[in-house]
């Protein structure tokens, strides 16, 4: 009786072993999903400069582990990457940016960001920057030296980005001073640009440079140079005459150093010509240059006989770029 007690327990047990291996078989545990690989997105340029630039984007790991990069080149073939950085494990979007450099100016770039982890590689998008160009200039010639001070002339083309200038001058091409920045505007074409300096030594030789700067550098002219006069020509008085002989006169006088001055005068009444003449003065002197009238000048003058002082305009311009402009009167002799 008692081994069958023991029989009946045994087969008990084994029917709730099988019970609950059918119930386990017929509902299994569902198995753990696979990691999404991360998300990759390129985003804009900015910092664009002549041989740099910064890129950027989003990266989302997805949970797991997870490293980027930035593709780069001129083709969508890209050619170079920047180095890999951590962008951690996280489940949001981080963003991320690698700078650029060793570019070529005035040039294309593609990029795209690429995120890696061990749920696989994602590539963003392509995108695009362009390089800047740095401006071009051209030192120009200096005029209207005197023995004090000079103007100092250039063209800037500021290749569509916004520019500045300035010149560097010195008795040296190390310069040692500069003008103040001017603005050359955005556009695209050559602009002409000057810029009077002061404070010179007379008789001295003077180096100078035409320098401009954008976004895309800094860009330097050819050196120039332009030399200060030991003597200055100066309009003497406030009068002048006019003959019957149809000769006008100015006194011109050259001074202030030991140079002769030598140049050009031209007698203006309204804004029209009425005589010119070459003068050549020596130094420490001065005396009246006479000149004959042009036929605009003996209209004017025969229309106008009975005048007593008659106001014109008397330009010098020395063979040293000094320019002079001076308002005389001009006294008539007896007209008959």
């Amino acid at each position: 009786m008692r081994r069958m007690r023991f029989v009946a327990a045994i087969v008990l047990v084994a029917s709730g072993l099988l019970a609950v291996a059918i119930t386990s078989a017929s509902n299994p545990q569902p198995a753990s999903a696979a990691p999404a690989p991360p998300t990759a997105t390129t985003g804009s340029p900015s910092n664009q400069a002549q041989s740099s630039a910064t890129v950027a984007g989003t990266v989302n790991p997805n949970g797991v582990d997870t490293n980027y990069y930035f593709q780069y080149g001129t083709t969508t073939a890209y050619g170079s990457n920047t180095a890999s950085t951590g962008a951690g494990a996280g489940t949001a979007d981080v963003p991320v940016s690698a700078n650029l450099t060793g570019l070529t100016s005035a040039t294309t770039y593609h990029y795209r960001v690429v995120a890696v982890s061990s749920a696989g590689t994602t590539l963003g998008g392509d995108g695009t920057f362009t390089t800047t160009t740095p401006p071009t200039v051209t030192t120009g010639n200096a005029s209207q030296a005197t023995r004090s001070s000079a103007t100092l002339s250039g063209t800037v083309n500021p290749q569509g980005q916004s520019t500045t200038y300035y010149f560097r001058y010195g008795t040296t091409t190390s310069y040692g001073t500069q003008t103040s920045p001017a603005n050359a505007g955005s556009g695209n074409g050559a602009v002409g640009v000057n810029a009077a300096i002061n404070g010179l030594t007379a008789n001295t030789v003077y180096h100078y440079q035409l320098v401009a700067q954008n976004a895309g550098g800094t860009s330097f002219g050819t050196d120039q140079t332009v030399t200060t006069t030991s003597s200055q020509a100066v309009v003497l008085g406030h009068e002048g005459f006019v003959s019957p002989g149809w000769v006008v006169g100015v006194e011109l006088g050259c001074f202030h150093g030991t140079d002769a001055c030598s140049g050009h005068i031209t007698m203006t009444h309204n804004g029209a010509t009425i005589g010119q003449r070459d003068y050549s003065i020596p130094a420490d002197s001065g005396g009246f240059q006479n000149m004959g009238l042009n036929q605009t000048g003996k209209n004017l003058i025969g229309q106008n006989r009975t005048f007593h002082l008659l106001a014109v305009t008397v330009n010098v311009t020395s063979s040293t770029g000094q320019k002079l402009s001076y308002v005389i009167h001009l006294a008539r002799w007896v007209w008959h």
